[in-house]
């Protein structure tokens, strides 16, 4: 009896199914997305565990400003531990390292541990990323933002996020946020929007709703809120957190929004993922590179006091940092035994980045 083609592609291992499925995704679709051959290639590194990457990152996120205006409790920075020397990346470094990895990359996120519109240069240094052709996602708490300097720089994506829907629960994360402050900048860049109209892939709003247990009676809200304002997308945020006591005081009671195993956290007062990706692999780090405000280069976001440093990208050629002796022997370490990086611990992984 013939094998039916069910049997035969479940007889294939998942992750080479996985990436049969990528490798011709874009030929079948007719799409030729920037940074699709850097992608290709580093796939194939990815599934053979090279610890080279054969392609250049497509993705990059970039911090232009490691400090913040609000304190929120759970975020290095907010809380005052994040143990780096709090700075703003000049535009003059922002551009050395964009001429280096802005050739082969598809997307740039531009934030990291820090509110990324306190750097005076963020609208021109989104613009000089979208005059490459980039997409450029961000994420603010919405504060500090002049809605027509970020309207005229053209920005794909952006996330104003809050912590509740009114300003009592907003203020308990958010600490020494303004939600109506926010909501109001909020509104004139919508109002900019629909004056000045906007290209299918730019200006594109969320607005999200970072869940905690003292503000989860507030969903149906948010999404009336979110609704009467009119933006493109309106998202719950499952909160992370960093210690078990962080878990204690703000995970939320339904377990639909928990990132982290509820059964062990109550039984061994311990954070595990949740989910995770297939052990001793790591998609992520063959196709980003997270850049801290002095240059230097992590594997990824789970190090933001940058304990792992693969380089800096002001000083090194871009080949020399994504394929040097630290992100190499990372890239082994990770594929022989993942239990033993720091970095991994409560991560529940991640797959390949979207090429837009």
């Amino acid at each position: 009896m013939k094998p039916t083609l069910t049997k035969i592609r479940k007889a294939i291992p998942k992750p080479l199914r996985q990436f049969i499925k990528n490798l011709f995704a874009f030929r079948y679709l007719g799409r030729r997305p920037r940074g699709y051959r850097d992608y290709m290639q580093s796939m194939i590194s990815d599934q053979i565990h090279s610890p080279r990457a054969w392609g250049s990152p497509v993705s990059i996120t970039i911090e232009p400003v490691n400090v913040c205006n609000l304190r929120c409790p759970v975020c290095e920075t907010g809380a005052g531990i994040l143990g780096r020397r709090p700075e703003m990346m000049s535009y003059e470094n922002y551009v050395k390292i964009m001429d280096k990895v802005g050739p082969a990359a598809n997307t740039m996120i531009f934030y990291f541990m820090g509110e990324p519109f306190l750097n005076k240069d963020a609208y021109r240094m989104i613009r000089y990323a979208r005059n490459m052709d980039i997409y450029v996602d961000t994420c603010t708490n919405g504060e500090p933002i002049d809605p027509e300097a970020l309207y005229e720089s053209g920005i794909n994506h952006i996330s104003f996020q809050i912590g509740g829907i009114t300003q009592e629960t907003h203020e308990i994360y958010r600490v020494r946020g303004n939600l109506g402050k926010t909501l109001g900048v909020l509104e004139r860049y919508l109002n900019i929007i629909r004056k000045k109209g906007r290209k299918p892939s730019e200006h594109q709003v969320e607005l999200g709703f970072i869940l905690m247990k003292h503000n989860e009676h507030e969903i149906g809200d948010f999404y009336r809120k979110a609704k009467e304002l009119g933006v493109d997308q309106a998202t719950v945020i499952s909160p992370c957190v960093r210690t078990v006591e962080q878990g204690e005081c703000f995970l939320p009671t339904s377990d639909e929004f928990w990132l982290y195993d509820r059964e062990v956290f109550e039984k061994n007062h311990q954070l595990v993922p949740k989910y995770f990706f297939t052990p001793n692999s790591c998609p992520w780090i063959y196709y980003t590179m997270t850049i801290q405000v002095n240059g230097d280069v992590v594997a990824c976001c789970r190090d933001p006091r940058g304990t792992m440093i693969m380089g800096n990208l002001i000083e090194q050629p871009l080949e020399e940092v994504w394929n040097g002796k630290p992100f190499q022997e990372l890239r082994r370490m990770i594929a022989r035994d993942q239990s033993r990086v720091n970095l991994c611990q409560l991560c529940g992984g991640y797959g390949q980045p979207a090429l837009h």
